[in-house]
């Protein structure tokens, strides 16, 4: 009886208080990945792609406030727990502070207001407080953020995009089946 109310103290605060992880490695603006090797979106906002405007910085303000810190990942009432990437979309949460509510606050993300989630008043309130401030990308025109992202020809590859391991693992296995169907058809003319 003992360890039935420890298991049931236990999975009550995991799913009141949310999972503690480890942030192993920031993908971008928006995206995460754990020490376990989870894939986390931040819920409710979105930050810009790597290729376009404002997305490198994106991508490290997120490194800085989270890149090997211990977070508390909590999920949405009205959200799916993954999205089509197999993502968990999740709120985080380090020091008792909305890490996805911050990143709109400093303006390098917005409000993702198309979806149903549990902040979106907070949110797009945050995301008028920095446009107001002109904080982060909000400091530039519409025009100068609508332009196409220069990258310096000196900025390494994997500040511009990243493939981890799990993507690049089909990238090398379709090397190998289109080798070895190179291989078959040589041996069949030959």
């Amino acid at each position: 009886m003992r360890y039935i109310i420890l298991f049931l103290i236990v999975v009550s605060h995991s799913v009141c208080f949310g999972q503690l992880t480890k942030v192993k490695r920031v993908v971008d603006g928006d995206t995460f990945v754990t020490e376990s090797g989870e894939r986390v979106r931040l819920i409710g906002m979105n930050a810009p792609e790597m290729k376009e405007f404002y997305g490198i910085e994106a991508k490290e303000h997120l490194k800085d406030l989270i890149e090997g810190k211990d977070v508390e990942l909590t999920s949405d009432h009205k959200s799916k727990d993954r999205d089509r990437y197999s993502r968990l979309l999740r709120y985080v949460v380090l020091n008792e502070v909305d890490i996805n509510e911050q990143m709109i606050r400093d303006g390098y993300a917005y409000a993702l207001l198309k979806f149903r989630f549990d902040k979106p008043e907070a949110y797009s309130e945050a995301e008028t407080v920095a446009k107001e401030q002109q904080l982060g990308m909000w400091k530039y025109t519409e025009a100068e953020r609508a332009e196409p992202q220069n990258i310096p020809i000196n900025t390494p590859i994997t500040n511009i995009t990243q493939i981890d391991l799990y993507e690049s693992r089909y990238v090398i296995a379709g090397l190998i089946i289109m080798f070895i169907i190179l291989g078959i058809n040589y041996k069949l003319k030959g």
